[in-house]
């Protein structure tokens, strides 16, 4: 079976224990305003212009034969209602500024991929996370990929929303090690706000997690005005101790690089003022969900 994928982050030492291999499938449910792999929210043909990379030299907007590229502001712009990813700048840009963000891989290409990155990951506890997007939004090819990991013997981790239906978590977490879960906000209509959706089905299908016994790592990405306030951090660590007061929570700081990713993409993120929180203040903010 063949699944969309984005990205392979190789060596990856925050995705789990040990060292990991992580693997990014394209789509996601939610359209988090802040998101941080935008390359990954839609499913489909794409591509970006790495900028920084750029040299102006022109190639790519002479070689296009649908005339999709162009120079705006200095910089190449791409016209997706135009381009037919034909591949023809990506192949020709002399830099490698032009990339494909999508990409068709099929399990056993992955499962090799793993096996032999997989004396790294035994020596050090390590093994696959699946991440993305949003992983469940491809669930046929994701039961089948996880599937032919634990037949390799790679430990199995999963990054997700959480945001699908039940029947899914209980197709896949059989071949699930441990779960990297994200519990953004914990007010409903602030969720659907900023988020797009609501947040029931996701608080739902956590409980269910929690009752499998599995280990199970609650992430929240810091957004400041969002999701880092003292209320809605206060607030998660309390629904996470009515389902099990031992788990654990960790805060990721807010990423100020996130925005570059738009420009790539011709698009405009929700606030480029927005940077990481200081030492002092980011402890402070981890100190609201500590265990107790």
């Amino acid at each position: 079976m063949k699944g969309e994928i984005f990205d392979i982050k190789h060596f990856a030492v925050h995705d789990g224990p040990g060292i990991r291999t992580t693997i990014f499938l394209k789509g996601c449910p939610l359209h988090c305003v802040w998101c941080h792999n935008p390359e990954g929210m839609k499913r489909g043909r794409d591509l970006w212009v790495k900028r920084e990379a750029c040299i102006h030299c022109g190639t790519c907007v002479h070689t296009c034969p649908k005339q999709a590229l162009s120079f705006r502001d200095g910089e190449v712009s791409v016209d997706r209602s135009l381009c037919d990813f034909c591949n023809l700048c990506v192949e020709k840009c002399p830099s490698r500024a032009m990339r494909r963000i999508d990409r068709m891989a099929d399990t056993k290409e992955l499962t090799e991929l793993l096996k032999r990155e997989q004396l790294f990951s035994d020596v050090t506890g390590g093994g696959v996370t699946i991440s993305g997007g949003e992983p469940l939004y491809q669930p046929e090819f994701l039961l089948e990929l996880l599937k032919s990991m634990k037949e390799a013997g790679i430990d199995t981790c999963i990054e997700t929303s959480m945001f699908a239906p039940q029947r899914v978590l209980e197709e896949i977490a059989p071949y699930l090690d441990r779960f990297l879960v994200d519990i953004k906000i914990l007010d409903e209509e602030t969720h659907k706000k900023y988020t797009g959706v609501s947040n029931r089905q996701i608080l739902s299908n956590f409980r269910y997690l929690a009752g499998l016994g599995k280990p199970i790592l609650v992430r929240v990405p810091l957004i400041p005005g969002i999701t880092a306030t003292e209320e809605n951090l206060r607030g998660i660590r309390s629904f996470v101790d009515s389902v099990d007061p031992k788990l654990q929570i960790e805060l990721l700081n807010f990423n100020s690089f996130a925005g570059t990713k738009y420009r790539f993409l011709d698009k405009t993120y929700f606030d480029e003022e927005l940077r990481a929180f200081p030492k002092e203040e980011f402890e402070r903010l981890c100190s609201y969900v500590e265990v107790r």
